[in-house]
């Protein structure tokens, strides 16, 4: 779409109507545009990006309106299309809906339904739009929203996306720190009819517990301590669009049954509050713990994980998919390009061979930053210079430590110990023999968090 504003094309050759109709249609996110034949609409479909035909079934000339849904369907950008008729052609517009028309308008027409099947078309418009940058990303023609890959594991994770994001079910995204959980939840909001609403993300990690539920949920004012007014929370500003909770295994059990409420019945009861406000969202979760576990040792409901998982994504990490790390490796390169001005053609033969090597346990996350720092310390167009974190890797292979800085060590052991525990923090903290605190402090130090 042109200027990130909707085009609607209006073709009436009653110049009353036409006026009425364009005047009706127009919004400040929409360009009216008006041809009185189906010539002149013709010629404005060639120049222009249509969003939505709003067009007489019976125009003079050569070109009627039949011929312009045609015309709109088939376009490289389909537009939706809305057929105005009189009586006496009804049957003639109930065709034209089997043809592919999004609906029609009998004469004289009325000016509510008007505008409510426009608004609901141009959601049709932009879904399918969206759907067909999928495909692209699916037949192997470029990244799609960030996620890049062409082996079997990612393009399942593009499938399962393309299938579930019309659909308002809640979803559960699977997969260790640094395998693109984020990225996928976006894409499935942004492929989803709510792309046009809130898309309100939560980090349940990062909030203490004690402010988690007036995070969430909202409160009143006077509900606490400091609580001078009342506020929303997360779930009531996503309310026509999408919440995103990350990492949802580390919501507190005492929170969990109100959680389930919230999937239950669509309504949040705020902090100090004494009725329920109804929402209207899609739920998306995501989590590298292994919530089954979690249940097991009663730190996680299993209704609650029943609600969250109705669709799950499991998304492999990089070392499942190591044929993808030479366009990873281009799409960040490329990127870097522009950010850092300068031509970064590719890396050289043996660090591509370092690369392909290397078990990856940040994943994409850690890739990219290693990119990040090859460019950012290497003048040359072709980068060699792999970091020290990832020689310590191949190092650890060959039981050679000496000389390797301690930080690099620290780190390489909290990493594998994580891969080992399968995400699951308290555990890797446990036999790290370090706190919580000072896992998630070391973790935010090297940038995975």
């Amino acid at each position: 779409m042109q200027d990130n504003k909707n085009h609607l094309l209006v073709v009436d050759d009653e110049p009353a109507q036409l006026e009425t109709l364009s005047e009706v249609l127009e919004t400040e996110d929409r360009i009216i545009h008006t041809a009185q034949t189906g010539e002149q609409a013709k010629k404005l479909f060639e120049k222009l990006d249509i969003d939505l035909l709003i067009a007489d079934l019976m125009l003079p000339g050569t070109i009627g309106g039949i011929d312009l849904l045609e015309m709109a369907r088939t376009a490289e950008s389909p537009a939706e299309v809305i057929l105005v008729t009189g009586h006496g052609s009804v049957d003639t517009a109930i065709e034209a809906m089997k043809k592919g028309a999004y609906d029609y308008l009998t004469k004289p027409v009325d000016i509510r339904r008007l505008r409510a099947l426009a608004d609901k078309a141009l959601e049709v418009s932009h879904m399918i739009r969206r759907q067909k940058e999928l495909e692209s990303a699916l037949r192997g023609e470029g990244a799609w929203m960030g996620i890049v890959g062409e082996s079997p594991a990612i393009v399942k994770v593009f499938e399962q996306v393309k299938a579930v994001a019309p659909i308002d079910t809640t979803v559960l995204i699977t997969g260790e720190s640094g395998t693109g959980k984020e990225l996928v939840a976006d894409a499935i909001h942004k492929v989803s009819s709510r792309a046009e609403g809130p898309l309100v993300k939560v980090n349940c990690s990062a909030i203490p517990e004690t402010l988690m539920e007036s995070e969430l949920f909202g409160h009143e004012k006077g509900a606490f301590t400091g609580a001078t007014d009342s506020r929303p929370g997360k779930f009531e500003q996503s309310s026509g669009g999408t919440i995103v909770l990350d990492e949802i295994g580390d919501v507190p059990l005492r929170l969990q049954p109100k959680l389930l409420r919230v999937l239950e019945n669509s309504t949040v009861e705020r902090l100090g509050g004494r009725g329920s406000k109804q929402l209207d969202l899609r739920v998306v979760s995501s989590t590298n713990r292994d919530l089954d576990e979690a249940v097991r040792k009663g730190e996680f409901r299993q209704d609650l994980l029943y609600r969250l998982r109705v669709v799950t994504i499991d998304l492999p990490p990089l070392r499942e998919r190591k044929e993808d790390i030479p366009r990873l490796v281009e799409f960040f390169l490329n990127r870097l390009s522009v950010q850092l001005n300068r031509k970064l053609e590719a890396l050289s033969e043996e660090a591509m061979e370092v690369f392909m090597e290397y078990k990856w346990p940040g994943n994409i996350r850690e890739l990219k930053h290693a990119l990040e720092q090859m460019a950012i310390f290497s003048p040359e167009p072709v980068l060699s210079n792999v970091p020290e974190t990832i020689r310590v890797e191949r190092s650890f292979d060959s039981g050679k430590l000496g000389g390797i800085p301690i930080r690099d060590l620290e780190r390489t052991a909290i990493l594998e110990t994580l891969e080992e525990c399968d995400g699951d923090k308290k555990r890797a903290a446990e036999i790290l023999g370090i706190g919580l605190r000072t896992l998630y402090r070391k973790l935010e130090e090297y940038g995975e968090i």
